[in-house]
């Protein structure tokens, strides 16, 4: 595996500037860097997410996933949601986008919208929950996909639409999918 880890708040701050193996040095430098993190305001949601998107290789098989945890709203650059959504859907390619939001200030509108169109899937903890639990039932739930790229087809004699979600997720290890449309 590779990672890297982005500290977003009034501007972007790469820790690697590009993906590094996920060794014990590598992954010890990122701990230090997440633990020195100290919350100084502002939420470049749209930044991150950009910065993250380039870390994608057309020339690799592998896929990129991006972990986008916030505690916030979009307050620094572009805050409208459209247009953050837009650029996400713009530079996403088949790169998944897991949000994972928490307290009681975030925009789970603009993250929900984010997650569906990149075909992953959206957390949310707030101060009152067990945020270890959470997490860990995050990453429990993403790192074992069964199916990815879902597609469905209909017969020709039969008319659909309206369809939700319009884009289907990727499909998880004890999960169901519940495709609903006319």
């Amino acid at each position: 595996d590779r990672f890297e880890v982005m500290r977003f708040a009034a501007e972007v701050e790469p820790l690697f500037h590009q993906l590094v193996e996920a060794g014990n040095e590598n992954r010890a430098k990122a701990t230090a860097f997440i633990k020195a993190l100290k919350p100084i305001g502002g939420t470049a949601i749209d930044d991150a997410l950009k910065r993250a998107l380039t870390l994608r290789d057309e020339r690799s098989s592998r896929p990129l996933v991006i972990i986008f945890l916030t505690d916030g709203l979009p307050t620094v650059g572009v805050t409208n949601e459209d247009q953050i959504v837009a650029a996400v859907n713009k530079n996403s390619g088949s790169t998944r986008v897991f949000c994972f939001g928490i307290g009681h200030d975030v925009n789970t509108h603009l993250l929900d919208r984010i997650t569906e169109s990149t075909r992953a899937a959206s957390q949310y903890v707030v101060p009152e929950e067990d945020i270890e639990v959470k997490v860990s039932n995050f990453f429990t739930k993403i790192k074992e996909p069964v199916l990815a790229n879902l597609k469905i087809a209909f017969p020709e004699s039969v008319r659909v639409t309206k369809l939700y979600p319009t884009a289907l997720p990727d499909l998880f290890k004890g999960e169901q999918l519940v495709l609903a449309g006319r």
